[in-house]
């Protein structure tokens, strides 16, 4: 079967990981891919390529609107697919709309966030492809927000969890190297959050926490670690929350691994997410995680035996939760051991492959 991946971009963020891990694990014999990205960015393009898949990049930006969409049909005649797996809205629909032009009639459209509220025209043309559309989404979350906003049945969207690789093993002295950067004592505690600078992550949150902690235990500081489109606006946040003492701020990092290894607690506290990959990875790595109440918190966190869910926007209950497990050495470790078994059984490679390749099989 000859798949074609339609995504806006193969930038550093969850959803290209999961492609970009994805496709060299699939079986080659059964199945050949290419990848087709049309946005400019740092790009991950390069093990897709070592695994002899074939990337197609031209850039959006660079044309009109109505040569893209000439450049895109290009790009399908070339490859001549059988299948056109879109991920992203973007993609979900320019690609699906260039495919059914081109008489591909076996289309395959991601969801890997909640759906926002559209304009009628959306509702209108998701209602008109659907019945050419095999829909994913990676959370039950997810599939409930696009029968919300389009209309589109849940019980007709295929939920199929994303994947984290195992943990990678840290150098030994990861949580002493972490302290050393951050020019904290050996023996201080980190609580850890990673994520975007995005309004959704709600850092604001985090930093209250940090400050109500802070207040009544110097041995803790909380790190803000992710891509920072604007730093000096969570500088300036934290300041106006009075928690420089108690925050430290980290820009993108390549090695997570080393940042989980050094944490103690696991934050997230996000108002929205479809499937939070960087809490899978924590858990992963046998954290502790303590998380907002979003839709699709309790996909990730389904019982106390896992982690600690709080409500959104309630500083006062997350920080009452860290203290807790900061005073409770024991509860941290069990916490981390069942999260680590839970992520091992419910969202490995193994797993994701077989149910990607099952779909695929149904639609020949």
């Amino acid at each position: 079967m000859n798949i074609l991946h339609i995504i806006p971009t193969l930038g550093v963020g969850g959803t290209e990981r999961q492609l970009v891990n994805l496709l060299p694990r699939i079986d080659r014999v059964r199945f050949r891919q290419t990848v087709c990205f049309y946005t400019p960015s740092e790009t991950l393009e390069t093990p897709l390529r070592e695994a002899g898949i074939p990337v197609i990049f031209f850039d959006k930006f660079s044309m009109s609107a109505w040569s893209f969409f000439r450049r895109m049909r290009r790009v399908i005649h070339e490859v001549g697919p059988d299948v056109i797996h879109t991920w992203l809205y973007s993609a979900n629909f320019w690609g699906r709309l260039a495919g059914i032009s081109c008489g591909v009639r076996r289309l395959v459209a991601s969801n890997r966030s909640m759906a926002i509220p559209t304009s009628s025209p959306v509702v209108l043309y998701e209602r008109i492809l659907a019945p050419y559309t095999t829909r994913l989404a990676n959370s039950r979350a997810v599939a409930a927000s696009l029968e919300r906003r389009y209309g589109l049945p849940a019980a007709g969207i295929k939920v199929i969890y994303n994947a984290v690789d195992p943990p990678a093993i840290p150098p030994a002295n990861a949580r002493a190297a972490v302290r050393a950067e951050l020019g904290l004592p050996e023996g201080q505690m980190l609580i850890l959050m990673a994520g975007r600078q995005t309004p959704e992550k709600n850092h604001a949150m985090f930093l209250r926490a940090a400050r109500r902690v802070g207040r009544r235990r110097s041995d803790v500081t909380f790190v803000v670690l992710g891509h920072l489109f604007r730093p000096g606006e969570m500088h300036a946040l934290v300041d106006t929350m009075e928690a420089a003492l108690y925050v430290r701020i980290v820009n993108q990092r390549e090695d997570m691994p080393r940042w989980l290894a050094a944490s103690d607690i696991f934050c997230l506290t996000s108002n929205a997410e479809g499937l939070p990959n960087v809490v899978l990875e924590a858990m992963a790595t046998g954290l502790p995680v303590v998380c907002t109440d979003f839709e699709s918190a309790r996909e990730v966190i389904p019982d106390d035996r896992t982690g600690v869910i709080v409500p959104r926007d309630d500083d006062a209950a997350l920080a009452a939760a860290v203290l807790t497990l900061l005073a409770d050495a024991e509860r941290r470790r069990s916490l981390g051991a069942a999260a680590r078994e839970y992520v091992r059984v419910h969202f490995g490679w193994d797993r994701l492959v077989r149910d990607m390749e099952s779909l695929y099989d149904g639609l020949a």
